[in-house]
């Protein structure tokens, strides 16, 4: 049975999640799909000087039966004073109060490639996925553009349910890259949400992201988010949402766009 899978996104940007749409597709049958997104948060995650982030991430999907593979590439912009950078999961503090520096500049470049590995489980009505991805510290850390280490995930995924409105949840677990000077906290996250499907075959909804922090003196990672989400008439999608930051640890706001090619 084909099932759309609603996939809030982590991730990293930690940012605000990237809800996509993919279907899975029968044994036989290989899909190769391309995406392109805009991101943009802003906040001051308590440092007393606001950091906006940008990120425009390029994905190649590879789906063959109950197996996916994903590359994305992501060009990405930082403007603030260098307080926070983006980080495993989310963007993380390092100077406190005052920030890092009494400038405000913007850095741009290649962020942090990743690739990741996911296998759905079947079941009759629920839609279970399990998956695995690496951060690559492509990043430049002496930009601040990222933290320059490489950062593993280990994900588990549901939708619950096959009507109209389904629960959905995330857990999942990042073992984050020392680097020479900084010790970083390995770290659990996850979400959960409500998804309403529409019969031209999108979606919507809404939904709570949670992670601990993985750097001392810097607040956990809370924010709401919402999205909606339609399918093209080339078999595509358009996904834009939107996040509420609900604590020091996350940004004040932000939006995303993502659009996925046919298959």
């Amino acid at each position: 049975m084909q099932k759309d899978f609603l996939r809030p996104a982590r991730h990293a940007l930690a940012v605000l999640g990237v809800l996509a749409l993919s279907p899975v597709v029968s044994a036989e049958e290989t899909v190769t799909g391309l995406s392109i997104g805009y991101d943009y948060t802003s906040g001051d995650y308590g440092q007393g000087s606001t950091t906006e982030i940008e990120t425009v991430p390029i994905g190649l999907e590879v789906s063959r039966g109950q197996w996916r593979f994903n590359v994305t590439v992501p060009f990405i912009a930082v403007t603030g004073d260098g307080a926070v950078v983006p980080g495993a999961g989310g963007p993380m503090g390092f100077f406190g109060s005052g920030g890092g520096s009494t400038t405000t500049s913007t850095e741009s470049g290649l962020g942090d490639v990743t690739a990741g590995v996911a296998y759905a489980l079947s079941s009759t009505d629920d839609f279970y996925e399990v998956s695995a991805r690496v951060k690559f510290g492509t990043a430049d850390a002496a930009r601040g553009l990222g933290t320059g280490e490489n950062d593993y995930y280990f994900q588990f995924d549901g939708v619950l349910g096959g009507d109209i409105v389904n629960p959905w949840f995330t857990l999942g677990y990042i073992l984050t890259g020392d680097s020479a000077t900084t010790t970083y906290e390995d770290v659990a996250y996850g979400s959960v949400g409500i998804m309403v499907s529409r019969d031209t075959g999108g979606s919507l909804g809404i939904g709570y992201d949670y992670r601990q922090s993985t750097v001392s003196n810097f607040d956990d990672f809370e924010q709401a988010s919402a999205f909606i989400s339609w399918k093209t008439a080339s078999g595509g999608s358009v996904t834009l949402s939107g996040s509420l930051g609900l604590s020091d640890g996350a940004p004040d706001y932000g939006f995303n766009l993502t659009l996925r090619g046919g298959d």
